[in-house]
């Protein structure tokens, strides 16, 4: 009877007709070192851990871009408003200039998914004010009055280009080199810009909020003097614009 063949040690590709092509080699042939060990692996090239690093910060920067797009910038508190005149005050202002006439008041409002806009302006009469008529008999009066913007950037950071858009809004085209003056303690940033003896411009920037607050005195019809000198009101102001950012937040 034939036995079945044994194959004791070696490599079976040893038999006659030798190894087929491109086989691998048996597992002895990978060798081993002098203690009997496997060797050491080679180390990986530098720029292969560097590529790797690449590889995972850019991972981690999309994650965060995507989180920064998907769930937005960080308001600070700030919310929209339904009238902004409702919100504002104006205690310090209405202190030195007079009382709010409220049938006066203006206001506009205007939501987007990018930005939320409102507007008011106001008018303040000083005690005892008699307005003048022309031969009418229609009234003519000239009144303080405090006109404030408010805009809340819900996508886009407005700081890179608050300086300038402050610049522009309040010198216009080619001047360039007009100075702002800063206001500490108001906002993230702020300036003030003087408009003549009886206005003062004053600019806000509050993280994703920014303000504008123009105010300017009016003329006394009996003796023709300015209502409200800027030097004197511009400290109201700031306090007045410091409580609607509080009540902004609330």
């Amino acid at each position: 009877m034939i036995s079945e063949p044994e194959l004791v040690g070696g490599d079976p590709f040893d038999a006659p007709g030798g190894r087929p092509p491109g086989a691998p080699p048996p597992p002895d042939a990978l060798g081993t070192g002098q203690d009997g060990q496997a060797p050491a692996r080679p180390p990986r090239p530098a720029w292969l851990w560097a590529a790797g690093g690449a590889a995972v910060a850019s991972v981690l920067w999309a994650g965060g871009l995507y989180g920064y797009t998907a769930l937005g910038p960080d308001l600070g508190g700030y919310r929209a408003t339904g009238n902004l005149c409702a919100e504002t005050e104006l205690k310090g202002a209405s202190s030195a200039l007079g009382s709010p006439r409220k049938e006066e008041n203006s206001h506009e409002e205007s939501r987007h998914e990018a930005l939320d806009h409102a507007y008011c302006s106001v008018y303040l009469e000083p005690t005892g004010y008699e307005p003048d008529t022309d031969e009418e008999g229609n009234e003519v009066w000239s009144l303080p009055s405090v006109d404030i913007t408010y805009t809340l950037h819900r996508r886009t950071d407005p700081g890179p280009e608050f300086d300038g858009v402050v610049r522009s809004r309040n010198f216009g085209m080619g001047s360039g080199n007009a100075e702002l003056r800063p206001l500490e303690g108001l906002g993230e940033r702020a300036y003030a810009i003087g408009q003549g003896a009886d206005g003062v411009v004053i600019e806000v920037l509050d993280g994703q909020a920014t303000f504008s607050l123009w105010a300017s005195g009016g003329v006394d019809p009996e003796t023709g003097e300015v209502i409200g000198e800027a030097s004197d009101i511009e400290a109201l102001l700031v306090e007045d614009l410091k409580a609607l950012m509080e009540r902004l937040k609330s």
